[in-house]
């Protein structure tokens, strides 16, 4: 296996939402397009399905912000993450 998404789906009352959890690619095939030919795949195939918003977590540094932008992810200003310990 070179890569994968894992996701969940989540139902709203304007409709359900899809919110990838984990998109990795294994070492030896990164910067190969893996990443970026699984998040097109995955985003057509849900869309066909009928989903109405796409949500992920990714660091604020690094080429991860710009790469998820490539896909029309934009920086939410609504919602604000919160954590514990």
């Amino acid at each position: 296996m070179a890569g994968f998404i894992l996701g969940t789906s989540m139902l709203f009352q304007y409709g359900r939402t899809f919110e990838i959890n984990d998109l990795a690619v294994a070492p030896q095939y990164q910067r190969q397009g893996i990443a970026s030919r699984l998040l097109e795949q995955c985003l057509a195939d849900l869309k066909a399905q009928g989903i109405v918003g796409f949500h992920l977590i990714t660091a604020h540094d690094g080429v991860l912000p710009a790469f998820h932008e490539k896909f029309d992810f934009k920086k939410e200003e609504l919602v604000m993450l919160m954590g514990m310990e």
